[in-house]
């Protein structure tokens, strides 16, 4: 097939992000993280015919022709041309649009490395999913210059929700079925301040590393409650809600930055006016989403509050569809 389209699905994380940074979750042990595809999808038009090699993003307005596949990434479009060019398999022509802004932590630039390396190494057989997750986690180290963890990757391949387990020599997952109480009460608002997952984790990979005894403490938090989380999400909506609102809390430790002045407004007008159960921001925070359990029968109020404040929902679900071509 000479032209196609694919689609890749962002996530959410519930719970045990940055535990999935190299060597956190081997010096703690035990670690885990909870996290879900949700149906926004950035889409991926390849070409694998034509002359030369052309990278578009609809969304940036780029626009990029070279007569030969360049050596060096470009000033724009690195991401793209870095993946591209580690698959060993560059398209002729490459489009791509996402629906999400980058720095909304949900985990863009991952999953889109997802799909334009499935989309490369389609006809390729014998690699397996946690070699390419291995390859592209490098890669997003590269590009970023920071560290990078595993967790984005796995929901933009396999769709669903997850539970993630970082104790062994890779990667391991199974399957959860979040509650149908709790898809009713999830809601996900974007607070209007992008926030890049790589500084914010690399401040907590840094003092971690270094010894510090807060920041050391909040991440054995955050494992206790991912592994919590774990068991809540397919049984107990409120108690999904609680352990959200710790893990707010055990990252606000760890750095005041992570909570936004809209998280915050929030918080307080929400349990001022009887909608909030709990709260967290996606990634790393200090920006992006945030992930708000309202408790029940108060959805359509609590979105009223958000759309009043200029916090408008996504509207997303959890869906089971990974990385597919349409």
């Amino acid at each position: 097939m000479a032209s196609e389209t694919w689609r890749v699905p962002v996530r959410i994380d519930f719970a045990g992000g940055t535990l999935d940074l190299w060597p956190i979750y081997a010096m703690l042990g035990g670690c885990l993280t909870v996290n879900a595809a949700v149906d926004l999808w950035i889409e991926i038009g390849i070409s694998r015919q034509g002359p030369g090699h052309r990278l578009v993003s609809r969304d940036l307005g780029q626009d990029l022709a070279f007569e030969a596949w360049p050596r060096e990434a470009p000033a724009s479009l690195s991401w793209v041309w870095r993946v591209l060019d580690g698959s060993g398999a560059p398209p002729a022509s490459v489009s791509v649009h996402s629906p999400v802004p980058q720095g909304s932590g949900l985990g863009v630039s991952s999953c889109l490395g997802v799909g334009l390396l499935g989309a490369a190494l389609e006809e390729q057989a014998g690699i397996g999913l946690a070699a390419k997750v291995a390859f592209l986690r490098d890669l997003e180290s590269l590009e970023l210059q920071t560290p990078t963890g595993w967790q984005d990757y796995f929901p933009a391949a396999l769709g669903g929700a997850l539970v993630l387990h970082w104790d062994g020599p890779t990667p391991r997952w199974e399957r959860l079925e979040p509650h149908p109480d709790l898809l009713a009460e999830l809601v996900v608002f974007y607070t209007g301040k992008p926030h890049h997952s790589g500084l914010t984790n690399w401040e907590a990979y840094r003092r971690f590393i270094e010894g510090d005894v807060q920041t050391r403490q909040a991440l054995i938090d955050i494992r206790g409650i991912a592994q919590d989380m774990a068991l809540a999400l397919p049984t107990d909506p409120a108690t999904v809600a609680e352990l959200l609102e710790r893990e707010g809390q055990a990252r606000m430790r760890m750095s005041p930055a992570v909570e936004t002045d809209a998280m915050r407004a929030v918080r307080d007008r929400g349990r001022r006016e009887g909608w909030y159960a709990g709260m967290k921001p996606c990634g790393a925070g200090g920006g992006g989403c945030c992930l708000l359990v309202v408790k029940p029968g108060q959805r359509e109020a609590a979105e009223a509050a958000l759309g009043q404040m200029g916090l408008p929902p996504l509207d997303l679900r959890i869906t089971p569809k990974g990385l597919h071509r349409l």
